[in-house]
């Protein structure tokens, strides 16, 4: 097993992509934490879930809340004597006409997709330093690279996932001496709760313009996430993996 007796720390993980990382991490031997503000959907989770529920451990978090961010991680720390792996994939993103956000608005989507993976990283980061060996990866989107919907519907977590590169690029070579890897991930469009407003009415458009003619899937970019997180990527650093079908290409 690729992951076999690693602890991981997978936020935004009741649904979606966090839930596809985490289960398909349990499948390859990881101890994982989901965490996640909605409550709901991690008892859901536990109840559901096809993998080995007693390798996993919800809690509830909001990752805007560095000093909950902290708390958590510790916390992980202490009940399983450290922490190898951290995915930052809790995102929020409301769908309007961006001249029609409210600057709390604009701070909300800030506060969570860009400040809430730095927090996650300055959590862990002095003890995988002492330990010298970890594993980060943050989650961006293929928004970045083509600017997001035309309507700028998307204005403000395209910014915020732009700004997770330079994050990530950053954290990459202030962490790279102490053998702890940084990466990124960029999904294309992928059909997920947070995309579940828009996607479908745009499957069509979408597809005549992926190369591979699908859109993606929760388990595409969860193997994406296994392979950064494994030994096999242990010389990967600073990237920003694309997983996309081909929509966009560096």
């Amino acid at each position: 097993m690729r992951l076999h007796d690693r602890t991981a720390f997978v936020t935004g993980a009741s649904k979606g992509l966090g839930r596809a990382i985490a289960e398909r991490f349990v499948e390859e031997g990881a101890r994982v934490v989901i965490a996640d503000i909605d409550q709901e959907n991690l008892d859901k989770t536990m109840a559901e879930t096809t993998v080995d529920a007693s390798r996993l451990t919800a809690i509830n978090l909001d990752v805007s809340d560095f000093d909950a961010v902290q708390a958590a991680i510790n916390h992980a720390i202490a009940d399983f004597g450290a922490l190898d792996i951290l995915v930052n994939n809790a995102g929020y993103s409301p769908k309007k006409n961006w001249l029609e956000y409210e600057i709390s608005e604009w701070q909300k989507v800030l506060d969570v997709n860009l400040s809430g993976e730095f927090y996650g990283a300055r959590a862990v980061a002095e003890h995988m330093m002492a330990r010298k060996s970890g594993r980060i990866i943050n989650l961006s989107s293929s928004a970045w690279r083509h600017g997001g919907v035309a309507t700028g519907g998307g204005l403000p977590y395209t910014s915020s996932k732009a700004g997770v590169i330079g994050l990530t690029r950053a954290l990459c070579k202030a962490l790279g001496p102490y053998n702890i890897t940084v990466n990124a991930i960029a999904p294309g469009p992928t059909p997920t709760p947070m995309t579940s407003s828009w996607l479908s009415a745009a499957e069509d458009a979408l597809k005549e313009n992926i190369p591979l003619r699908r859109l993606g899937t929760a388990r595409d970019i969860a193997n994406a996430a296994l392979f950064l997180a494994s030994d096999e990527a242990a010389f990967i650093t600073g990237s920003c993996l694309d997983v996309n079908g081909g929509l966009t290409m560096s």
